[in-house]
């Protein structure tokens, strides 16, 4: 006989998890004993919240199972915005919530609540995870743990949420007695083979082609195929802010990442292609710019991804989908890309370079004085960061644009950023669990002022754990998004957020004292390499105090505007963003990229 609490940490003992992020109660009173007594890693946190990310950021590291473990009632309800973000982040965490005993049930009484902190976070739970169940008998353990796992880490990988009462949790049971999980066996359809012959033909007649990777390829494990189809193929790459650990960020063959917040030329890149090989991005609306119609109009679009749904959602011309796995896919294609089989794309490619070295993003122009440049800083932090440092971007705003465009990212150095949900607060706890999953690697943070504080008190988390994280923090004493949409919308009529209107800020320095941090201050252009470089070289925690500005703006970007004759408002074209290019610079541009005198539209 064994505690059913301790039969759960023993399983995933087996299952290869190595920690736990954690806030204790009394829901999970026997969980969390069984936990100590395991010797499975735990991490305690100071919020619910902050336990989900920082154990979504663990599993986003290396793609593999991490555990969230909280109580019931705000302890679940706390911990939603991490599941919600695993799920549209497709990360594989296993959230596990203590619930009251059975019969305390409310639903057997007909009334809210009647349990301690009693609350239905299953049903909660069940639109962002993968599957979500409450334990209501002993004997199915092991069959709810099992399927849980499958189904976390298998198809598109998500969130699961298992719910188990205190009666459970507590119950003797009998593992020989235990039933179990059979997954049904499911043909992938997809012939890789033809979908392979299908592209090569496609590339056969192309003169512009044009990879572009995403998470979905990270997911499946495609990295080091992918880059030999590179090599095979002579064909440039475009990476979304998901999979920019891809290549290196000097590589040859590397153009950035495309979007609505994107340097130029990787937009430009993309519009010009004729055939683009899309590998397990979703094509969100931060990628193409609310523009479905206007993405990559020139190209034939072979869209590889697990999910149909996402494809069939696009409203483009010329998809040709394969529903699939990506690796599963590259190997194909590989395999049809023999020595002199394709046509000589180095003419493409070399304009691309030259578009490249035109248009970079140091020399994109602000519009307001803007005090410290936070992309100087940030190109300045990536100059000291190790291969094997962490790089935690906030999920929010300038920080979120500038660590993605202005870092020179280099190949293998992973980046963890949150981009589903594109909340605030989750840099602070996702430096944690990227601290864990990394081995405690250095973790470079790049954070604002305004997201620091919605997790804050895990800093004290940082502090206690010896958590080694250089932490940058852009502060503009406000929400400069927030600002500049108020500004460019409501005739700068401001509503909670700057000073203006009511939202304040606490003093950076102070707060450090206060959890006993390191404090570096930049307050101009001058004072950025010798904060950067103390910063780099001390030992342990560091708060970078960077005095940035509202009026910064994530450029270039995309900006809709409202048509004159309608009054409705007009999504912007990816290849010319704010700050507009004349008609003429892109005429010249044109002749770079196609050689033609074809209309860029």
């Amino acid at each position: 006989m064994i505690k059913l609490s301790d039969y759960v940490l023993s399983y995933f003992i087996k299952q290869g998890v190595e920690y736990v992020f954690t806030l204790t109660g009394g829901g999970i009173m026997h969980l969390v004993d069984s936990l100590g007594r395991s010797g499975l890693n735990y991490v305690c946190c100071h919020h619910e919240q902050a336990a989900a990310i920082a154990a979504q950021a663990c599993s986003m590291y290396n793609e593999t199972l991490s555990i969230c473990l909280v109580t019931t009632g705000p302890g679940g309800t706390n911990a939603l915005t991490g599941a919600a973000a695993a799920y549209v982040d497709s990360t594989p965490v296993i959230f596990l919530s203590g619930q009251v005993k059975r019969e305390d049930f409310a639903s057997l009484r007909g009334v809210r609540q009647f349990g301690a902190q009693e609350n239905d976070i299953v049903s909660m739970a069940a639109p962002v995870t993968k599957y979500a169940v409450t334990v209501m008998q002993p004997e199915d353990i092991a069959y709810e743990l099992e399927k849980s796992v499958y189904l976390a880490t298998h198809g598109r990988k998500g969130p699961v949420w298992i719910d188990i009462p205190l009666d459970v949790q507590s119950a003797e049971i009998n593992e020989n007695n235990l039933h179990h999980y059979q997954p049904e066996e499911s043909e992938n359809k997809e012939n890789y083979k033809e979908a392979a012959d299908d592209t090569l033909k496609i590339l056969m007649e192309s003169k512009r082609p044009l990879i572009l990777v995403g998470q979905g390829m990270v997911s499946a494990g495609a990295q080091e195929a992918v880059r030999k189809l590179v090599e095979a193929a002579g064909i440039p790459v475009l990476a979304t802010w998901r999979a920019l650990d891809f290549m290196d960020s000097g590589d040859d063959m590397f153009f950035g990442s495309p979007g609505l917040q994107a340097p130029r030329y990787s937009n430009l890149i993309l519009q010009a292609c004729d055939c683009l090989i899309v590998l397990g991005s979703r094509l969100d609306n931060m990628i193409t710019a609310f523009n479905e119609g206007h993405f990559a109009y020139r190209a034939k679009k072979v869209i590889v991804d697990i999910d149909e749904n996402e494809i069939k959602k696009l409203k483009m011309t010329e998809i040709y989908p394969v529903v699939g796995d990506a690796k599963q896919y590259v190997c194909a294609l590989l395999e049809q890309c023999g020595e002199g089989r394709l046509p000589d794309y180095s003419p493409w490619v070399e304009n691309c370079r030259k578009i490249k070295e035109s248009f970079p993003i140091l020399k994109e122009k602000q519009d307001k004085e803007h005090k410290v440049n936070l992309y100087e800083v940030t190109e300045e932090i990536s100059k000291y960061a190790r291969e094997e440092d962490v790089i935690v971007i906030s999920s929010t705003s300038r920080c979120n644009t500038a660590g993605h465009i202005a870092f020179s990212h280099k190949k293998g150095q992973k980046t963890i950023s949150s981009m589903g949900m594109g909340s605030m607060g989750f840099a602070l706890p996702s430096a944690v669990g990227a601290y864990y999953a990394s081995g405690k690697q250095r973790v470079i943070m790049i954070e604002g002022d305004g997201s620091l504080q919605l997790n804050i008190q895990e800093l004290e988390t940082i502090v206690s754990n010896g958590v080694d994280a250089k932490m940058f923090i852009f502060n503009n004493i406000g929400y400069a998004a927030i600002t500049t949409m108020q500004e460019r919308n409501f005739d700068g009529f401001y509503v909670g957020s700057n000073e203006k209107s009511g939202l304040f800020m606490p003093n950076l320095e102070k707060i450090a004292y206060a959890y006993d941090i390191p404090y570096l201050k930049i307050e101009k252009k001058e004072d950025i390499q010798d904060a950067v470089k103390k910063a780099m070289a001390a030992e342990g925690a560091v708060l970078c105090d960077i005095i940035g500005s509202l009026w910064f703006d994530e450029i270039p970007k995309c900006i809709s505007s409202v048509d004159k004759e309608t009054g409705k408002r007009v999504s912007a074209y990816l290849e010319n963003p704010y700050p507009y290019l004349s008609e003429e610079e892109m005429q010249e541009i044109e002749r770079e990229l196609l050689g033609t005198k074809e209309e860029i539209k």
